[in-house]
């Protein structure tokens, strides 16, 4: 079947539960995205994506937010640790030849990681350029304050994954950098004006816009809509991602059970689709939800296909050495100091 309801969802432990199983079956979701409760070893891991693709397919999305340094999904005892972007923002800032290769090689040992134990997509890079009063939840988590460079290595990151065989997803389009307040706990209201929206916080989005996946934001940007987060309004979508920044890829929400959407997510979920979202992230595994979510929006209309471009980068096989790639990035992190 080549038609998927507009679903990613999680599931709550190390294994897929017989509950899980008829879920999938009955409403063969779009995606399935893993969290930390889901990686126990390399071995479990290895197996659990495996047993999803059984019941399912071979193309099946599998989804981490495996970004490196505070987010990380992946901590098992012999799991590859990852650094946070900005020390790479700050390596480009010292010798753009030589960080450039340093983040090239750290995302291509991603790619090969995650490839390994069954994973064929990455919610990265984030594009976000935090302001000087964030909340905090960006952080280290972007590149760097400046435009040019976290645009840049946005650029490195997509390309390094994708042609190992991993989809990149940038987010969160189109920008969470001025967020007061973190969207997991309560809705960020940012004042800027669309004009500095455009030049700044739009900018690393628009210069990596021929990728195949975004991510949204929970924000509401009062210039643009005063009522809507951005995952919620047409005109965020429609006239700013789609038709000012250029996205034409496919649109997932940020985790539709985060505090700051308001609604059930049930009603999230639809309106995130009616308002152009093409597919809908829930994450916490809450069968319950899962159902609400599925009953509402498993319509023919709905239903949404895998790009064949993204079936191509999960047909790529991963050929780097690991153990290579390591001492080479060991080598050019020396070549800095």
């Amino acid at each position: 079947m080549n038609n998927y309801l507009p679903l990613i969802c999680g599931i709550s432990g190390p294994e897929i539960s017989n509950l899980e199983t008829q879920f999938i079956k009955k409403f063969n979701p779009w995606g399935v995205i893993i969290f930390e409760r889901n990686c126990k070893s390399k071995n479990q891991l290895t197996e659990l994506t495996g047993a999803l693709r059984a019941i399912t397919h071979e193309h099946l999305p599998i989804l981490i937010d495996q970004e490196g340094g505070r987010v990380s999904r992946i901590n098992y005892t012999d799991s590859v640790v990852f650094d946070p972007a900005r020390i790479f923002g700050e390596m480009l800032e010292k010798n753009i030849e030589i960080g450039s290769r340093a983040l090239s090689l750290h995302s291509m040992i991603m790619a090969s990681s995650l490839r390994e134990v069954g994973i064929n997509i990455n919610t990265i890079p984030v594009l976000d350029i935090p302001s000087e009063n964030e909340s905090g939840v960006i952080g280290d988590r972007s590149y760097s304050h400046h435009k040019e460079l976290v645009a840049k290595a946005g650029r490195i990151v997509i390309e390094s994954l994708s042609t190992n065989g991993v989809a990149p997803v940038i987010k969160h389009i189109p920008g969470h950098g001025r967020a007061k307040v973190d969207s997991h706990l309560d809705l960020p209201i940012v004042e800027t004006s669309i004009s500095e929206l455009e030049e700044i916080d739009f900018y690393p989005f628009k210069e990596n816009k021929n990728t195949d996946l975004a991510m949204t934001a929970h924000i509401i940007y009062e210039d643009i809509d005063a009522d809507q987060p951005a995952t919620l309004s047409k005109k965020v979508i429609n006239d700013f991602v789609r038709k000012k920044i250029g996205f034409n890829g496919l649109i997932m929400t940020d985790d539709i059970s985060m505090k700051a959407i308001k609604i059930s997510v049930a009603d999230a979920a639809v309106k995130s689709l009616d308002s152009g979202c093409d597919l809908v992230l829930h994450c916490n595994g809450s069968m319950e939800e899962m159902e609400s979510i599925a009953e509402s929006i498993n319509k023919e209309t709905n239903l949404i296909g895998i790009p064949d471009n993204l079936i191509k980068i999960f047909g790529i096989k991963c050929a780097v050495q690991l153990n290579e790639l390591k001492e080479e990035l060991k080598k050019t992190l020396e070549a800095l100091v």
